[in-house]
């Protein structure tokens, strides 16, 4: 299983789900899809849109699939371009990498990488390919040379043929294109830059013979630019004007014009038919017709760009044609000259030769005010915006698109670009489909004029269908004279509905909002608001709350909703997200509803939704509200923020006791804001682990192996009217200091009502995971740390009694060292200290209800079982440990194979005074808990009025003797002591094993601790041998404890014997 790392807050994930939701609209970069790594930089998608129309001849540049050279990129230089001026400014050239096309489909793809540097604000990116800028970019000065002045200085020049032989890798010359993109901002990690389109800055010319009479051999170009831009026309702030006036052309001053019959470039044709891909050349203007015939000596149309054809009727002698770039040439009517422009594609159409032509080919260039013999027509189209054609040998007929799909949502304005140059233009008609498919205004037709670039505008009305997939379908027929043209319409749903719900964390709100009648901290707190975001694709919605009052209806403060609704007004909103904030009130007594009875447990309201697309409402959605008695929360560990925050520890395994009244499902488990981290992360992989995506009260190993409630019905795999407690295993990261984190795991709850009815809503829950210790002290250090909490089973109760995780010594050993960071089993002077300050250290584990009263913290005080330590008798050997029964403090030596529970420690490296510490003196040893700096938790010790005699506390400060005396019975030890004056008097159980643990006797174990005898003697101190009276009582019997036969000893003993020591203490104040 793998837990994913997250350091961004989920509401990123909302603002991301309301970017790229269903809704229609630009979204930014950063908010599309999944980011990709930024090893290589930012990653670019380009475009180069085609005709779809394949040639035949397989040596030119446009080829079919990946022969199409004219839309292939070998080189790309991008530059960067500060928004934030005006005009924008160079911030950066670099060239692209990594560079792959795809050049089988109509429009060819280049995907690339470009290393950029960040950016704060908005960037103009502007993509030049097949042009190398690395002579011109030196020039230009950051922050200071404008756009527009980068624009004029990319210009490309080129005397001769444009080389386009593809057949070869060194026959052709690569077209430079310009594209560009805004976006807000660059950063290394940001989605790949799409949508970039890149125009060609030639324009092609083809041949086309269908004259059965005629062979074309050679075409030559004549009166040609031999100088463009890259870019197209930009206007004085250099952006791209993409609906020019005019003929829209980009043309330096200097366009290098090579006219006259000396300069023209010779293509030979050799008959082919059509002759595709051959013919480039640089944008030129249009020539204007001078009208009447005493007019025609008119130079501009003398050396216009033109073409001068050769070729031959039938077996005749070879003659010279002049072919202007017109849109008609009948008689009587003014000669219409066309400019030629970068990215069209223009398509000379030989129809008929009626006679000779030339003898030269300067005879034809000088022809310009005769009528040609040969009979000819110019189809011309801009190869962004159409894609596809018909052809009938005579006109032509294009559309931007054949086939259009598109989403559910309404669109009245979806335009496809259609150009024909047949002379009585197109119209348009819906032949199939017509019952949801109009056109602009709703009307039935639509047409447009010839030779112009036209837009045909779908009405595209809502489709209303729940099924994801789900299409229908509508065929547009175009028709220009004889030509035809289809394109086919497909409307699909994407996603069911015309309206969403989710909530403040991105999750959809299948039946509404769900709240809690009751604030689960305290009955009198408010209730905590929830944020819902109600997305819709209409034009509009209003919204009113159902209007109906009672007892059953869910209650508001004043600023229960932001913004205000009411069960009296609609609300209109127009922008396609609209947040609302809901608090209602909680139940209190007094607010119409019975104790128990109508309004007490359950309430619910309505809103009403009214969508209104772009002709008037369209439909009605309610969205329920409901508000019933809800539990949903972990039991034993405390909150923080808020009552679903939990602080818990990192390092051991433990269980989440989570009690609920609802059905539930674990949907998604984040880790955030890790600090300090090892490795190991906030969880660990664990085969048994629960808190993972997918966990769901439904499982059986939820609800027949971790339910535990002395009230277990067995049915905890669907929750109705009742409450289970289920225990859910979580293997925390290892414990570190100063390392901490959030683990945030996200339930899908359903409430699954007495009436049969389903309720699905979101909760969070937070774990607030924290590197902490337990200590005994207040202020001041203590000799070692505890781990906080105890250690579990999945059931912690059975018939026999409590069943606490207990393994033998080495396992208890392995799952210490496992917690991290140097966590250990306590050594035996640990163990008994532990047990003298056992209430500081978590104290009993077990309240009065097993199953809902625990105490995580506290030690199992029961005659279960001992708690280990790492420490053994040298006699007794390593086969053997040190072990204690916590709740009264019998010491035992066992086989290390036994099972008992276990407690984890560390050591305290820290500086200052450690508490306990020893002052030694002639009259004895003073062991000191607590002084006016600080020490054990005061809770611990003998307060003043406290009596020893029948409290088992330690004292602040006491003295204990150098030496013992000898045998009494306890009354005569007990008189002894008292006798001495001056506070004296026998030790508690407790004084008695704080002083064992500190290493005052006789006994040495193996792997002590910090019990070593060194700090005692030297003073006149005589270690303790032997057993000795203490003051405190069990069972009418009185605690002895010391060394015995070698090994530590205790028990309750009657206090008549004479045999036991003693050895008198005195409380210092």
């Amino acid at each position: 299983m793998t837990y994913r790392t997250l350091i961004f807050k989920k509401n990123f994930r909302l603002l991301t789900l309301l970017a790229a939701v269903w809704l229609t609209g630009c979204m930014q970069e950063e908010f599309d899809a999944i980011p990709p790594t930024a090893e290589k930089g930012v990653r670019f998608s380009l475009t180069v849109p085609d005709v779809g129309v394949p040639s035949v001849s397989s040596r030119t540049m446009s080829g079919a699939g990946a022969a199409k050279k004219e839309d292939e990129v070998k080189t790309v230089d991008i530059l960067v371009f500060d928004m934030s001026k005006s005009p924008a400014v160079f911030l950066e050239w670099t060239e692209g990498t990594d560079m792959t096309q795809d050049l089988t489909n109509n429009i060819a793809t280049v995907d690339f990488s470009a290393m950029l540097s960040p950016t704060t604000g908005s960037v103009c990116i502007v993509v030049v390919a097949n042009k190398k800028l690395s002579s011109i970019v030196p020039g230009f000065e950051k922050g200071t040379t404008t756009k527009p002045e980068a624009m004029e200085a990319m210009t490309h020049t080129l005397t001769g043929k444009w080389p386009a032989d593809g057949s070869t890798s060194g026959g052709y010359m690569p077209i430079p294109m310009y594209g560009e993109k805004e976006v807000a901002k660059l950063d290394p990690s940001m989605n790949p830059i799409t949508g970039i389109s890149m125009k060609r800055m030639l324009a092609r010319i083809d041949i086309r013979n269908s004259a059965s009479n005629f062979t074309v051999e050679e075409v030559f170009l004549a009166n040609y630019n031999t100088t463009g831009y890259v870019a197209p026309i930009w206007d004085a702030d250099g952006q791209i004007i993409t609906s020019p006036s005019g003929d829209g052309l980009n043309i330096p001053a200097d366009n290098g014009k090579q006219v006259g019959k000396a300069l023209v470039l010779s293509y030979p044709v050799d008959g082919n038919t059509p002759y595709d891909g051959e013919i480039y050349t640089f944008e030129a203007a249009a020539v204007a017709d001078a009208g009447e015939a005493s007019q025609d000596g008119n130079s501009s149309r003398k050396d216009a760009v033109c073409l001068i054809v050769k070729g031959k009727i039938g077996s005749g002698e070879s003659t010279f044609y002049r072919v202007d770039f017109t849109r008609t040439g009948e008689v009587g009517e003014l000669v219409g000259y066309l400019p030629l422009k970068r990215n069209y594609k223009y398509v000379v159409s030989i129809t008929q030769a009626l006679g000779a032509g030339y003898a030269s080919i300067g005879e034809a260039l000088d022809s310009y005010t005769v009528m040609s013999n040969l009979k000819f027509r110019v189809i011309h189209y801009n190869r962004d915006k159409v894609k596809d054609v018909v052809y009938n040998g005579q006109y032509m007929l294009g559309v931007g698109e054949s086939e259009v799909t598109t989403t559910q949502y309404q669109n009245n304005n979806y335009a496809i670009d259609v150009f024909t140059d047949s002379p009585g233009g197109w119209k348009a008609s819906v032949t199939e489909g017509s019952d949801w498919l109009t056109f602009e205004g709703a009307a039935t037709t639509a047409s447009g004029i010839a030779n112009e670039d036209t837009k045909l505008t779908l009405r595209l009305p809502y489709y209303k269908n729940e099924i994801i997939g789900g299409t229908r379908t509508a065929t547009v027929t175009l028709v220009a004279g004889r030509l035809t043209h289809e394109i086919k319409v497909t409307q699909k749903t994407i996603d069911p509905g015309i309206i969403k719900f989710v909530d403040a964390y991105g999750n959809v709100l299948e039946n509404g909002l769900f709240f809690p009648i009751r604030n689960p901290d305290g009955d009198d707190l408010p209730i905590e608001p929830q944020t819902m975001y109600v997305m819709f694709s209409m034009d509009r919605l209003t919204a009113q709350l159902q209007q109906k009052s009672g007892a059953t209806v869910i209650q508001y403060p004043t600023d229960g909703w932001i913004p205000l609704l009411s069960r009296d007004n609609w609300m209109s909103f127009s922008e396609r997200v609209q947040a609302f904030t809901v608090q209602p009130n909680p139940r209190r007594v007094g607010d119409g509803s019975t104790v128990n009875g109508t309004g007490w447990w359950w309430r619910q309201d309505y809103i009403k939704f009214n969508l209104y697309d772009k002709e008037g409402y369209f439909d009605q959605v309610q969205f329920p509200i409901s508000q019933g008695e809800l539990e949903f929360s972990i039991r034993f560990y405390p909150t923080t923020i808020n009552s679903r925050t939990y602080k818990m520890h990192l390092g051991a395994e433990q269980y989440v006791q989570l009690f609920t009244n609802n059905n539930w499902e674990i949907m998604e488990v984040e880790e955030l804001d890790l600090i300090g981290d090892d490795g190991t992360g906030l969880i660990r992989p664990d085969a048994d682990n629960d808190i993972i995506a997918g966990t769901k009260n439904a499982d059986p190993k939820m609800y027949q192996q971790s339910v535990v409630d002395v009230g277990d019905d067995g049915k905890g795999n669907d929750v109705v009217n009742r409450g289970y407690d289920f225990r859910l295993k979580l293997h925390a990261g290892k414990w570190k200091e100063g390392k901490s984190g959030m683990i945030r795991v996200t339930f899908r709850n359903v409430m699954h009502t007495v009436n049969d009815d389903y309720y699905p809503f979101y909760r969070t829950i937070d774990l607030q995971m924290v590197s902490e210790v337990k200590s005994y002290t207040t202020d001041g250090q203590p000799l070692f740390y505890l781990y906080p909490i105890r250690f579990d089973n999945r059931k912690y109760t059975s018939e026999a009694g409590n069943k606490g995780r207990q393994g033998n010594a080495a396992d208890a050993e392995a799952i210490c060292g496992s917690v991290g960071d140097g966590w250990r089993l306590p050594t035996a002077s640990e163990l008994l200290m532990s047990y003298v300050y056992i209430n500081a250290l978590g104290g009993n584990a077990l309240d009065n209800s097993y199953y809902n009263g625990q105490n995580i913290y506290g030690w199992y005080q029961n005659w279960t079982g001992n708690y280990w330590s790492s420490s053994y008798y040298t006699a007794a050997g390593p086969a053997t440990r040190f072990s204690l029964e916590i709740s009264t403090g019998y010491p035992y030596s066992e086989p290390a194979d036994d099972t008992k529970y276990f407690r984890c420690v560390r050591d305290n490296n820290k500086s200052g005074t450690k508490y306990p510490y020893l002052i030694k003196s002639a009259d004895g040893v003073t062991v000191v808990s607590r002084d006016a700096n600080g020490g054990v938790d005061p809770s611990m010790l003998l307060a003043s009025g406290d009596s020893p005699g029948t409290t088992n506390k330690v004292a602040p400060k006491f003295q204990i003797e150098n030496a013992s005396s000898g045998t009494k019975t306890w009354e005569e030890a007990k008189n002894i002591c008292e006798a001495k004056g001056g506070n004296w008097r026998l030790p508690t159980q407790r004084e008695m094993y704080l002083v064992l643990s500190l290493g005052a006797s006789v006994l040495g174990n193996d792997n002590q601790g910090f019990g070593s005898s060194s700090a005692w003697t030297g003073n006149g101190f005589q270690e303790i041998s032997g057993v000795h009276w203490t003051l405190t009582n069990r069972d009418a019997n009185y605690w002895v404890g010391g060394e015995n036969s070698g090994i530590f000893g205790a028990w309750p003993q009657g206090g008549t014997v004479s045999w036991p020591k003693y050895r008198c203490v005195r409380t210092v104040n």
